[in-house]
């Protein structure tokens, strides 16, 4: 019996990078954000603060920040395939990822701040899917100055 090549050529290729030193992110808030007014995959989307520990250090996930959105409880990392995902399941690329980032395998990898991902994902009925509907904005905090 032969292998099923066509099984094999429909599954992705990822090549697993190692993020052995850490690179801070160049942003502390982010907004996620889509023009789809019946967007799918709500749970990924809004403002996303980084994640910092008992030591207000930043949490770490292969390499980059965490972030998190306070409100739904998702988290947006970076993937050890160098994707940076929206999902409920930190550090997983399936398990609980609802948003993805997507873009060219040149590119991808030097992303440190998940703010400078132009192309996403959003995972439909089981597969990922393009949709440029979804983008990310750099969240600054208010500041009042009372004179």
């Amino acid at each position: 019996p032969g292998t099923d090549s066509s099984k094999r050529s429909s599954m992705s290729a990822y090549i697993e990078v190692d993020f052995s030193e850490f690179e801070k992110a160049c942003c502390d808030n982010v907004l996620i954000r889509s023009t789809e007014k019946d967007f799918e995959c709500s749970d990924g989307l809004g403002v996303f603060s980084m994640s910092l520990d008992d030591l207000f250090q930043p949490v770490i996930v292969y390499g980059a920040c965490v972030f998190q959105n306070k409100e739904t409880k998702t988290y947006l990392y970076r993937s050890k395939y160098g994707n940076w995902v929206s999902g409920k399941s930190l550090g997983k690329i399936k398990k609980g990822a609802l948003i993805r980032s997507h873009e060219d395998e040149a590119d991808k990898f030097t992303r440190c701040c998940p703010c400078m991902v132009e192309r996403f994902q959003v995972l439909s009925k089981g597969k990922w899917k393009e949709d440029d509907s979804v983008t990310i904005q750099i969240r600054r905090n208010k500041l009042s100055i009372v004179i």
